[in-house]
């Protein structure tokens, strides 16, 4: 496989910003209909704001950041613009998260050279059409998984271009956390002592499904260089339904919930365990007196989490009319795409670190000045009196 990883990153920060430039220089933060933060720009990042934060608590990490509410429709639809463009190149385009998306070059790159040659065109492409606010950082490689990490290592507007030869070396020092993996397998791995790829990639595989399971295993086969998955073209998008028929209509609705739940957690599950997530979910609801209902939650990010479903099921319940008691339940997961690895600062590796801090000093010498800014440093080890051990030098 060929296979061209193509982000933009904070995309819709990005996407108000180059609307209006006067937001350039102030902390951004986009607030969702539920009033919780749905992105922040990097400044604001850098002081603690995080997705899914209320606005109230955004504001009290980052008081000099612009909050206003989230234009989704605008967001969708610049989105699908890119995905269109993307597909001018091939056909095999598969969304991933906002603002990113894998592309199956397939068979249009015979040499090394080539391949280097369209993917900088499709860069240029993003960059023409969406302007210069938004143009991708870009990695290129035969698996989805070292594609999308040599983005991670590269600045918006480049290419980062893996050698096969040299996947595993390129992959070892990278930090675990870029693993789609759920929260509590990424702290279990932190609490083992592993922080990069390479650790995580010479363990057992015996004891990783042990530990970890499937999801585990297919994602030590990501950080070996050994991840097989396809890229799946929207017009392929795979869908996961379950029916149930009940013996008797039901209308108490936590019985009808308790159902469901039954119902749509062996889907979930199934997800997890393929490093999946499902951005849209359809319940069917059929009545005795004939009559059927079908209502759909599509999530601002895809999701297998069963608590975040399962509220959506209860809320869709909530949107129905009820004439009699329920005969059938059908829910449908749509919109199935590999899972985002949404938690990157978990246990960041030394150039996180730095990377992080770097945008923090920045950020304080320009609302401060450079001037105010100090770093101690271990300039007389070996003075008798503490004080005289460290002095403090100015920074630029």
């Amino acid at each position: 496989m060929s296979i061209l990883y193509c982000c933009i990153s904070d995309f819709a920060p990005a996407l108000v910003r180059r609307d209006d430039p006067r937001l350039q220089r102030r902390p951004l933060v986009l607030i969702d209909p539920e009033e919780r933060v749905f992105a922040a720009s990097a400044e604001a990042a850098a002081c603690g704001v995080v997705v899914g934060q209320t606005a109230r608590a955004a504001e009290v990490r980052c008081p000099e950041a612009h909050l206003m509410e989230t234009d989704l429709a605008r967001c969708r639809s610049e989105f699908e613009t890119l995905l269109q463009l993307l597909e001018h190149t091939s056909p095999r385009v598969e969304p991933h998260g906002w603002g990113a998306a894998y592309i199956d070059l397939g068979n249009l790159v015979q040499r090394h050279a080539d391949g280097v040659s369209l993917c900088q065109e499709v860069g240029r492409a993003v960059r023409r059409e969406l302007g210069e606010p938004l143009q991708p950082a870009l990695g290129w490689d035969r698996t989805k998984f070292t594609a999308q990490a040599a983005t991670k290592c590269t600045q918006p507007g480049h290419l980062r271009a893996v050698d096969s030869v040299r996947e595993r070396a390129f992959l070892q020092p990278l930090p675990v956390t870029l693993l789609p993996l759920g929260i509590d397998a990424l702290q279990r791995l932190g609490f083992l002592g592993l922080r990069t790829l390479g650790q995580y990639a010479t363990l057992s595989p015996g004891a990783v499904w042990q530990q970890f399971g499937r999801a585990g295993r297919l994602a030590q086969r990501c950080a070996r260089g050994e991840d097989d998955r396809p890229v799946v073209p929207r017009s392929q998008e795979r869908r996961l339904a379950a029916h149930y028929e009940l013996e008797n209509p039901l209308a108490e609705q936590q019985h009808l919930l308790t159902v469901l739940r039954h119902l749509v957690s062996p889907l979930l599950a199934g997800l997890r365990e393929n490093l999946q997530a499902c951005g849209q979910m359809r319940l069917t609801v059929h009545f005795a007196d004939n009559n059927a209902q079908e209502r759909a939650r599509t999530f601002l990010f895809p999701t297998a989490e069963e608590k975040r479903v399962l509220l959506a099921i209860e809320h869709l319940l909530n949107q129905m009319s009820w004439q009699a008691g329920v005969e059938a339940l059908e829910v449908t997961l749509e919109r199935i795409q590999d899972t985002v690895a949404s938690q990157l600062s978990l246990f960041p590796g030394e150039t996180e670190r730095e990377r992080k801090l770097h945008k923090v000093q920045h950020y304080l010498a320009a609302r401060f000045g450079a001037n105010r800014l100090r770093r101690a440093v271990l300039s007389h080890p070996g003075a008798p009196l503490p004080e005289w051990r460290a002095s403090w030098l100015e920074e630029s």
